[in-house]
């Protein structure tokens, strides 16, 4: 067996790799290794685990050997007999608000903590694909209790966390673009997710609240994690800045020349992606 910290990820510099463990590495849960059993794929680790007695009161703590299927839900449970809740519930609506109980509601909530344990463990093993596709699992899930007719005050219980699994979805997106040389993309995703977040705090800046130290929003850290990211990739990997960041600062500039100079290179490399 081996620890995380032990395993190099291939194709990215060392302090990139070092940034990610740094920054995906959550201290309740310690990831041990891949693991065959049966003939599935798992991911096993050790999870640190507060015990509580019957009236409340912290009786001491124990470490936990757990494992997370790779493929579909992380527990193997296939509620419903579907792949998860959110495929059971996207499964089963109807037009009009999506409405769900508060059981339903907190059942949601826990699939989502178990895609983002794995989508931790995904970016320590250098697996983006799996690290994208549990952040997109939960973007699904935001965008359903987005749209439930929930209580407003609940729904931002789970709504309130978009900017950071939009900085993992990014984040995975642009390693995996890096890995097979398309820098171009990477600069791109990691722009717009930055411009997304800002914007998003715009929106919600009265709906979060700020400690008594006036510490960071939650939006302002992860936008902070992504131009880290983005100075790291620029010095390291050639990451190029991004034709829309481009356009962004030649309209602050007034700049008509290079405006009207980028906007017919985006319309062209649109044209010249594949369908």
């Amino acid at each position: 067996m081996h620890e995380a910290d032990d395993q190099e990820i291939e194709g990215l510099p060392s302090t990139v790799h070092s940034y990610l463990q740094r920054l995906y590495r959550d201290p309740r849960y310690l990831l041990i290794e891949r693991v065959e059993r049966f003939g599935r794929e798992r991911i096993a680790f050790i999870e640190g685990c507060t015990m509580l007695s019957a009236t409340g009161e912290m009786q001491g703590q124990a470490l936990l050997n757990r494992e997370y299927e790779v493929h579909g839900r992380p527990d193997g449970d296939r509620p419903y007999g579907q792949e998860s809740l959110l495929d059971f519930h996207l499964a089963s609506r109807r037009d009009g608000p999506v409405s769900l109980s508060d059981e339903e509601q907190s059942a949601l909530r826990d699939e989502s903590w178990q895609y983002y344990v794995r989508r931790n463990f995904a970016f320590l093993l250098g697996d983006y694909i799996q690290a994208r596709e549990d952040a997109e699992h939960n973007l699904g899930i935001w965008n359903l209790i987005e749209q439930s007719d929930a209580a407003e005050g609940a729904k931002w219980s789970y709504l309130r966390w978009w900017p950071w699994i939009e900085r993992d979805r990014a984040t995975a997106q642009a390693l995996w673009d890096i890995e097979h040389g398309n820098a171009e993309h990477a600069a791109t995703e990691l722009y717009r997710a930055q411009r997304s977040i800002k914007q998003f705090e715009d929106r919600h800046a009265d709906r979060y609240t700020q400690s008594e130290e006036d510490q960071q929003s939650m939006c302002s850290q992860m936008v902070e994690h992504l131009a880290a990211l983005v100075d790291l990739l620029a010095g390291e990997a050639d990451l190029p800045t991004s034709l829309e960041e481009q356009l962004d600062a030649a309209l602050a500039a007034d700049n008509d020349d290079e405006i009207e100079l980028l906007r017919k290179e985006m319309i062209r490399r649109a044209m010249e992606e594949p369908e």
